[in-house]
């Protein structure tokens, strides 16, 4: 175990791509100001980030989302009603 951890093995691929998929939400947040990712936004690394923003907000929506995901996101400034929040 200890040779594949040296190698960067990931052990739980659903955990590491959340915390991925944050760490761009928060950049994103430091270069635009909001977390209101259009939804054909792809970061430089190819990442689809307005795709993912999307799939959190109707993961939300359908109460699919986990209370700690959506916590997490809500203290990064996550706007869950994109529509509502522009008015």
């Amino acid at each position: 175990a200890q040779q594949l951890e040296e190698l960067g093995f990931v052990w739980d691929a659903i955990n590491a791509e959340w915390d991925e998929n944050v760490g761009r939400l928060t950049r994103y947040k430091e270069e635009h100001g909001d977390c209101l990712v259009p939804m054909r936004y792809v970061m430089e690394d190819g990442a689809k980030l307005g795709t993912w923003v999307s799939s959190q907000r109707q993961a939300y929506s359908k109460g699919t989302l986990s209370e700690g995901c959506a916590q997490q996101l809500g203290e990064l400034g996550f706007v869950w009603d994109p529509i509502n929040a522009e008015w």
